[in-house]
């Protein structure tokens, strides 16, 4: 004879005695009201960011910013009839209007330097880092269908765009070159320093626009509110006028305070479009101390910035 089905109000699975009001079937019944209402904080997901770990796979994945920057310059300049031609036109436009305008500002002028070498100098570095801001903040939106289909470093997206700046600005060095010939002048001895301020400025610039470009993806009026400071940037950093401005400044009680060091840590790009200057156009040493408060501030613009990045990139597709 087979045996019969266990009745589910005494079967209790063998481990529980039956007759177990909170047992049925060898399932435990919990009163909801002894449920939270919310999960502990220690259970909510936390996406743990690794710095150094992230940096190497960055740099393992780096054919794909070579990649991703060739597309865009590629698509840029596919239908312009002057090709990369248009990449020399703004920079040489500016800097005859900024020439016209300043020029003739007694307070501006360098000693013994053309006023167009000194002038094209800060455009060339404020066009690397106002297009790599302006271009990168948007790398993640623009490439919203490729960055739900594919899986390599996000950061890619933002350092293809410093890449495409890049160079740009390289190719703003024919110009310059040429109006150093058409002026006669040569370059000083000190212009073997000038690859280390670069990399101050190029620190500088991937920490803000991996950071503009993570924010975006939450926040797309950022990317209005960042065209407008560029505009009012152009004229906040040294470009048209000296470093120096800010040496003896006197406000209120104060007389004759040094804010160049103030200055340095919340813009490192004025430091080091000012050594520039000072090393390739003046023939001076660099500026030691302002360099070390840039480097520093920097590095604090780079950690911070990727960090932020690693931090939001989990959700990016989602939120796209």
């Amino acid at each position: 004879m087979a045996p019969l089905p266990a009745d589910p109000a005494t079967d209790t699975g063998g481990d529980t005695p039956a007759g177990d009001p909170g047992v049925i079937g060898g399932l435990t019944l919990i009163d909801a009201a002894t449920i939270a209402d919310e999960p502990a904080p220690d259970t909510f997901y936390r996406h743990r960011v690794q710095l150094f770990p992230a940096l190497r796979e960055m740099w393992r994945r780096r054919e794909i910013i070579f990649a991703l920057a060739e597309r865009d310059i590629r698509a840029s300049y596919k239908q312009a009839a002057l090709g990369m031609f248009w990449a020399l036109i703004s920079p040489v436009l500016q800097v005859i209007l900024l020439t016209l305008i300043f020029s003739h500002v007694k307070s501006l002028k360098v000693p013994h330097v053309p006023y167009i070498l000194y002038s094209f100098v800060g455009l060339l570095c404020w066009g690397f880092f106002s297009g790599s801001l302006q271009q990168g903040g948007n790398s993640m939106i623009a490439n919203l269908l490729l960055l739900q289909k594919t899986h390599f470093p996000r950061e890619c997206f933002p350092l293809s765009q410093m890449l495409e700046q890049s160079l740009y600005t390289a190719i703003g060095l024919l110009p310059l070159t040429i109006l150093f010939v058409v002026n006669g002048f040569v370059p000083k001895a000190g212009v073997v320093w000038v690859p280390l301020f670069i990399v101050i400025e190029v620190l500088f610039t991937t920490g803000l626009t991996l950071m503009m470009s993570a924010l975006v993806v939450y926040l797309r009026d950022l990317l209005q509110v960042t065209s407008i400071i560029l505009q009012l940037g152009l004229f906040a950093t040294p470009i048209i006028w000296p470093l120096s401005k800010l040496a003896k400044v006197s406000f209120g009680p104060f007389h004759h305070v040094d804010l160049r060091p103030y200055y340095s840590v919340f813009n490192p790009l004025g430091p080091v479009i000012d050594n520039i200057r000072r090393t390739a156009l003046q023939g001076l040493s660099p500026d030691w101390p302002l360099l070390a408060v840039a480097t520093i501030s920097a590095s604090l613009y780079f950690v911070i910035g990727y960090r932020l990045f690693k931090r939001l990139e989990v959700n990016f597709a989602d939120i796209s």
